[in-house]
């Protein structure tokens, strides 16, 4: 970051209401969504004319005004698409900040005038993917919330870009983009901004319920000066979801400790702490910034609902709750019961306190406290209660919010900007694919996905094309010992990078591709932006798409195409409709038909076993695991569309993967799913994911 170049607090607005509070508190910028194609669809969000009006206050007033737009995009989509990105070019937001490849086509292609911004839903983690960011355009990167600070110095020290990163707000259990489990669970894709919140549900250890995928909250204020030093230059407070009032705690928390000078910031931290205790969150954690893994990050005894904890529901009479307070409470405080079923919590505000028969405003720690309930509040004994807002510190209502959201006029379109804008809006609607009837299919090829180079005898079955293996420092050191033994099936295997590399591991695979590159193997399989740069000066490579690639429309397909790739990959949580359409544009597109589910890849180890198989309480499994140093959460059921390979030939496709690394391809279950998939018949203790019921 430029000495001249100011830091930027920027807060979360998900209602008008929230926008106000942001504006008001002392926030720089602020980021909001669209009623639809968002990441947080559950908040109030906006339309596009009060995106306008919000638009011009922001500006009004010397702030900037950021819309997220950072989910993935289905076929059927992009017209709607074109039309909102057109509406936003003449509005004249400060960035639009994406996840989806698609939409960074069209917008570099027809609507140059937006800036985009990278979502931390693109896994952005080291130099080398800042650095393609940069290349194509983006000004800004909102950096992965796994970073240290001397990873985000590392990227700084290589790059120019903008960088953005989380200081404040609910953390996920996965890395931000690498999240499967809403979208098994229920369809509802934490991709598509629809996550029912897994992580946050207990599960079951030897019968021992735990919350082990819910983390702590992230609070990064003591470390705002080693932040800015590293070189971000937007710290961002998560919280789309949140309330008015959390909004404007947190804004004026960290202002006051932006405003400090070096003398008196140890003062403005506490004091700014003070404000934060009334924000009620949950513990709180630096998360790695400082370089090492706090304990307690993900601690299976602490609850995954916000709050402070009150104490136990001990009775329930006709519109009252009673329960001993674990601190003091007073009339106006939000709480919110949580079931001990663990489903979704209900809150309320508490318009009436009872201590015995005698009607107070407050009641102490240890008294028994009587709670008037609403009629839409339903609580059991056994239930917990916990404490979610205080006395308010922004007090304007919802009402009041929209009605001075309405006397905004918004600034005049100039007649030459709407004219350029309407032509390119016609040129997007023209140059998006026109579906055809899908090609005849041959004889499909068949890629299997093994373990290690011991697998390499899949090569003489007959059938079976291709083998993939991982990009291991084992199966690198058996391939020196067996290189002789694969003279001429060069052509036949492809190696696969891990999906995440961090900073100090990426020269380590750069030397790893060099040497196998010039060993004579031309076939690699990428699953991050960060990878593309692995391959400068090799030539004559084939680079193929990995699910983690998205490719859930035609525009992103293109757009990795143009950058490299040879094949796109089917995206394990996408559905037969989508899946037919982007056959129709006739993509190069290769079909997993079976694999392990992997639901988390997360930075955050457990203190579990590899194997270890933990339950919900509605009985799934999910079995604990490790990819590359990176802790995994996979479904006990594999994914699976065996039994469906002729229709998915008359779809179009004509290139198959079943991935076997987890069992072993030549285990007896490897051997079983083989002769499942050369006879077509359905495997049981599978499951389709969303392919029928449809990706929401």
């Amino acid at each position: 970051m430029s000495a001249s170049q100011k830091t930027e607090l920027l807060a979360p607005a998900g209602s008008a209401e929230a926008f106000f509070a942001a504006m008001e508190s002392g926030a720089d910028a602020v980021y909001c969504g669209l009623k639809e194609f968002s990441a947080r669809a559950k908040a109030k969000n906006f339309t596009l004319p009060e995106l306008d009006k919000l638009t011009t206050y922001c500006h009004q007033h010397g702030k900037r005004l950021y819309l997220a737009l950072n989910t993935l995009i289905k076929e059927a989509e992009l017209p709607q698409l074109i039309d909102t990105l057109a509406a936003l070019a003449t509005i004249g937001i400060d960035g639009l900040i994406i996840q989806d490849l698609g939409v960074w086509r069209l917008c570099r292609r027809h609507f140059p005038q937006i800036p985009l911004h990278a979502s931390t839903q693109m896994t952005v983690h080291n130099a080398a993917g800042v650095k393609m960011l940069e290349q194509m355009g983006f000004s800004r990167a909102v950096l992965a919330r796994e970073l240290t600070l001397t990873e985000i110095t590392a990227i700084r020290k290589q790059t120019t870009i903008e960088l953005e990163h989380f200081v404040h707000g609910a953390l996920c259990f996965s890395i931000s983009g690498q999240c499967f489990f809403s979208s098994y669970l229920t369809g509802q894709s934490g991709n598509r901004g629809r996550c029912a919140q897994p992580c946050r549900r207990r599960y079951l250890h030897r019968q021992q319920p735990g919350y082990y995928f819910s983390p702590s909250d992230f609070c990064a204020l003591e470390l705002l000066p080693e932040l800015t030093g590293a070189g971000v230059m937007s710290l961002k407070i998560e919280g789309r979801m949140k309330s008015a009032e959390y909004v404007a705690r947190v804004v004026a928390a960290y202002r006051l400790v932006l405003d400090a000078s070096a003398r008196s910031r140890k003062e403005a931290v506490a004091a700014a702490q003070e404000i934060l205790v009334q924000a009620y969150g949950r513990k709180t954690t630096k998360g790695f910034l400082t370089g090492h893994l706090p304990t307690k990050l993900a601690d299976p005894a602490q609850h995954g609902t916000l709050g402070q904890p009150l104490g136990t529901v001990a009775s329930v009479r006709t519109g009252t709750l009673g329960f001993t307070t674990n601190e003091r409470i007073h009339v106006g405080d939000r709480l919110r019961v949580q079931p001990q079923n663990d489903q979704a919590g209900s809150g309320f505000t508490a318009k009436d306190l009872l201590v015995g028969e005698k009607r107070v405003k407050a009641a102490k720690t240890g008294e028994f406290v009587r709670v008037t309930l609403p009629d839409k509040v339903f609580c059991r004994p056994g239930d917990m209660l916990f404490k979610v807002g205080g006395k308010p510190l922004f007090t304007l209502s919802p009402e009041s919010c929209q009605k001075r959201l309405s006397e905004i006029i918004p600034t005049s379109i100039p007649p030459d900007l709407a004219a350029t804008v309407a032509a390119q809006r016609t040129a997007a609607q023209a140059a998006l694919l026109p579906a055809k009837v899908p090609a005849p299919v041959a004889a499909p090829r068949l890629t299997v996905r093994g373990r290690t180079v011991t697998d390499l005898a899949l090569l003489d079955e007959p059938g079976i094309d291709e083998l993939e293996l991982p990009l291991t420092p084992a199966n690198l050191e058996q391939l020196a010992k067996t290189g002789r033994r694969l003279s001429g099936r060069e052509e036949r295997i492809s190696w696969e990078i891990p999906p995440i590399l961090w900073e100090g591991e990426w020269p380590e695979y750069r030397r790893a591709v060099q040497m196998v590159a010039h060993q004579g193997y031309t076939r690699f399989r990428l699953h991050n932006l960060g990878h593309l740069p692995l391959f400068v000066g090799l030539s004559n490579l084939t680079l193929l798409g990995g699910f983690r690639c998205y490719t859930l429309n035609s525009q992103a397909a293109l757009a990795w195409l143009e950058l490299g790739l040879t094949e796109l990959a089917f995206s394990i949580e996408d559905d037969k409709q989508n899946l037919a359409a982007l056959f129709a544009r006739r993509l190069p597109l290769a079909v997993t038909v079976y694999s392990p589910a992997t639901l988390f890849l997360s930075r955050i180890p457990l203190r579990l076993k590899p194997g270890t198989l933990l339950h919900s309480d509605k009985g799934e499994g999910y079995r604990i695991g490790t990819l590359a140093g990176l802790t995994t959460v996979t479904n006990e059921q594999d994914f699976s569309l065996l039994g469906r390979l002729q229709e998915l030939r008359a779809l179009g496709a004509d290139h198959f993967v079943v991935d076997l690394s987890h069992l072993g391809a030549t285990s007896a279950r490897g051997k079983e799913v083989l002769a499942a998939y050369g006879a077509d018949r359905p495997l049981p203790n599978t499951f389709a994911w969303n392919f029928d019921r449809g990706l929401a």
